[in-house]
């Protein structure tokens, strides 16, 4: 699984990301509705989660935190997550 994250992670999430502008843009401009999908959460993707997940990609490629251990390595890994997960839910739900 850590061998598919190095290499697919950062093109997950740009899929995720172009799936959500593109579902943003048929919902504002082809059906005319508003609804959970809006500009906050575009910006939350933008400006967190492809970030992190390039961060996280970074750390299992070894291109950044190469002197630390796994362990260092795996609990900055999760305060990522944990981190963007709070902020995104914070941003959405506030």
């Amino acid at each position: 699984m850590k061998e598919w994250f190095k290499k697919y992670l950062g093109w997950l999430v740009f899929g995720s990301l172009m799936t959500c502008i593109l579902l943003f843009a048929l919902d504002e401009f082809i059906l005319k509705n508003t609804s959970l999908i809006n500009e906050e959460l575009l910006m939350i993707g933008l400006l967190l989660i492809l970030p992190g997940a390039q961060t996280i990609q970074g750390i299992f490629n070894a291109k950044y935190f190469t002197k630390y251990s796994n362990k260092v390595k795996n609990g900055i890994i999760v305060f990522i997550f944990t981190i963007t997960i709070g902020i995104s839910y914070f941003s959405i739900f506030n």
